[in-house]
């Protein structure tokens, strides 16, 4: 454990004291929500989403809510949980609400409860404090949580806040609270039943709702950064996309309302970060970048698509201090991309990292993936041979990250297999071997974390019972709960067949099965995971 609670208050009260924007209220008359990310500090206070929950849920005059981190810094070091505002214990809080994006923060969920003297284990908890979470991976599919939390929300806050918060106040009165907890529009409650369906909720228009920073410090992974989402959901809806399907329809903020949100940044002197999962895509784009430009603002913008980058753009990039360019072929096969819903050429690649060197920028960033239903050998020499293509175009730093194709719920790949451990590592040395020399520099992601990864992000209860097991996490201590749990890798990571029954369908994201089975990989060989027969 990192330090005693005195050791973690002194720190939270140093962190506060760099910070501006947060919110601190006495906690007389009102419902108090601690708001837990499930990493380190360094991590959480550059999730756009997690500050916009703790803005709107401290909107409300009968609400004080407080944020909790794994631990204040920046590794993974487990501190007592303690609330930055007041710097009070967890088990203080009434209501404990997790913000949870990424499958592997389940591990660090377990963790905070546990040190917080708080049993992991719902059915092992008396009735405070009431346990929900939201967020991405808690939306995609709740189950694997079924047997942590109380509650799960799913889909987007913002129109639900209030009824949200109405709910928590009845359920945290009454003798019967879950049923109270039920009643709150998108909360799936494990407890009422495994066959409750809840629907997503979302946001038919973003202007009137705000995200943007709201806590600016300078001791996090975005710190000299001010987020404004212009977007959200994508056009493209690629059939392994998990931002793209759950967060559909695709909406745009207005110009006007971009900038209103860039006002706070501009007035700190910040770098203005544009988000959305296709940017490029926005109507507003140009018009926000040449408004920031002519004020003398700085920016930063996400991944774009290569087919959407021009000369105007790239030097609007550059007026506002832009020296890197990010785009995510996926692959080097055109092929294999045109299958998983990315309709741009690898000429379109080139051309992009053409005009990336004609504009001056410094760094080409490129996302690829590995494993991906219906790759073969083949493919992997051509997203070598588009690499070594793009490095003759682009000779200064080119910055290559591979991940492992995950298979992740509500997406038409959801039904793939993820590619074994043994076969990715085949892949991954022969793509070492073909850019070998060539100056590229290779990021990959850890491959047994990735299967775990996939085998909580299609699981069900039994992977919420084997993290109740874990005491110190480690790929190790992991793979070892789960097999006690009786899960086999073997099942977990196979292909799914149309018309089986799978653990997500609890949720209605508003896609049905057929749509999604028109996306799925065209053959069953394909279904079962990346060709074989030439590695």
């Amino acid at each position: 454990m990192g330090g005693s609670r005195r050791d973690t208050a002194a720190l939270a009260q140093r962190l506060l004291a760099e910070e501006a924007g947060c919110s601190r209220k006495d906690w007389g008359g009102r419902l108090p929500i601690a708001l837990v990310y499930p990493n380190s500090y360094y991590v959480g206070m550059s999730s756009l989403g997690y500050q916009t929950v703790y803005r709107l849920l401290n909107s409300l005059p009968d609400v004080v809510c407080e944020r909790f981190f794994l631990n204040l810094g920046r590794g993974n070091a487990v501190q007592p949980p303690t609330s930055l505002e007041s710097q009070r214990p967890l088990d203080d809080f009434p209501v404990v609400a997790f913000s949870i994006s990424f499958e592997l923060d389940y591990i660090h969920l377990v963790r905070t409860l546990r040190v917080a003297g708080i049993p992991p284990l719902s059915a092992q908890r008396a009735a405070r404090p009431l346990v929900i979470a939201g967020g991405a991976a808690a939306s995609a599919n709740p189950m694997p949580l079924s047997p942590l939390v109380d509650g799960v929300f799913i889909g987007e806050l913002e129109e639900a806040t209030t009824a949200l918060v109405d709910a928590l106040w009845k359920a945290a009165m009454s003798a019967k609270p879950l049923e109270e907890l039920a009643g709150a529009p998108g909360m799936w409650v494990p407890a009422l039943g495994s066959g409750q369906r809840v629907r997503r909720a979302w946001v038919r228009s973003l202007d009137p709702w705000p995200t943007a920073t709201c806590i600016w410090t300078k001791n996090t992974e975005l710190g000299g950064m001010h987020l404004v989402e212009m977007a959200r959901g994508c056009p493209h809806l690629c059939r392994f996309c998990l931002a793209a399907h759950i967060y559909r329809p695709y909406r745009q903020r207005t110009a006007e309302a971009v900038l209103a949100l860039a006002e706070a940044g501009i007035e700190r002197r910040l770098t203005i970060g544009l988000l959305a999962p296709s940017l490029a895509d926005c109507r507003a784009l140009i018009t926000v970048l040449e408004d920031l430009a002519k004020r003398g603002a700085r920016f930063s913008l996400s991944s774009l698509r290569p087919d959407r980058v021009t000369r105007e753009l790239l030097g609007l990039v550059v007026a506002g201090g832009g020296r890197s360019l990010t785009i995510a072929p996926e692959t080097g096969c055109e092929r294999l991309r045109k299958k998983l819903g990315k309709r741009f050429d690898n000429e379109a690649l080139l051309a992009a990292a053409s005009l990336a060197r004609q504009a001056g920028l410094q760094e080409l960033k490129l996302y690829f993936m590995i494993g991906l239903p219906g790759e073969d050998e083949e493919a992997i020499k051509q997203t070598a041979d588009l690499l070594r293509s793009m490095r003759q175009t682009f000779r200064r730093r080119l910055v290559v990250n591979v991940a492992p194709f995950v298979p992740k719920p509500h997406t038409p790949w959801q039904w793939a297999a993820m590619c074994p451990q043994h076969e990715l590592r085949r892949r991954l040395t022969l793509l070492r071997q073909l850019l070998a020399g060539t100056g590229v520099e290779l990021r990959v992601e850890d491959i047994e974390w990735a299967q775990l990864q996939a085998i909580f992000a299609r699981g069900d209860q039994k992977v919420g019972e084997a993290l109740a097991r874990i005491g110190n996490p480690s790929k190790r201590s992991v793979r070892q709960a789960l097999t006690a749990a009786g899960i086999d890798f073997d099942e977990a990571l196979r292909a799914r067949r149309p018309g089986e029954p799978l653990p997500w369908e609890v949720v209605d994201a508003g896609l049905p099965r057929s749509y999604l089975e028109k996306g799925l990989p065209s053959s069953a060989q394909e279904l079962d995971g990346p060709l074989q027969d030439k590695l």
